[in-house]
């Protein structure tokens, strides 16, 4: 469970976020949608511990992202959708993720099978599409997403 609590972010005299509440349940798959400076990408860094909020907590099991052991095993994500090796096949991409976070192999085709990505889990990253190389890219979350 992702959970939110008054999640706040200020820059100076800018509000990048103001007061965000809310649950992802697991096994859920939930995405931000918003204009460019609708504060996604400061939400995401502040559930994944990498800005500091101005007020209120992200929670990630009922914990903070920085205090989990083996954090891609909690939660995933993909920030930068060009963050991935162009040569490298979707597939091939997600077993580097799992072998080095002691994820098993067998999960990256379970994975991949639940969000119906499989017939392209052979295709080179980069032949993707902007969207569609931010939407496999992003598929090594799921692994880590209890309840799946």
């Amino acid at each position: 469970m992702i959970t939110l609590r008054g999640l706040t972010k200020r820059y100076g005299d800018k509000v990048a976020v103001r007061d965000l509440s809310l649950e992802v349940a697991p096994g859920r798959v939930t995405g931000f949608l918003g204009p460019n400076g609708a504060g996604k990408s400061t939400t995401m860094r502040m559930i994944l511990g990498l800005d500091r909020p101005s007020a209120g907590e992200a929670l990630i099991g009922g914990r903070r992202y920085e205090t989990l052991r083996h954090p891609l095993r909690e939660v995933g994500a993909l920030l930068d959708a060009k963050a991935v090796h162009p040569g490298r096949s979707a597939r091939a991409h997600l077993v580097a993720m799992a072998r080095s976070n002691g994820i098993a192999v067998r999960r990256v085709d379970e994975v991949l099978e639940t969000v119906g990505l499989t017939a392209v889990a052979g295709k080179r990253a980069g032949s993707f599409s902007l969207g569609w190389g931010s939407g496999w890219g992003s598929r090594g979350r799921c692994w880590a997403i209890r309840g799946w």
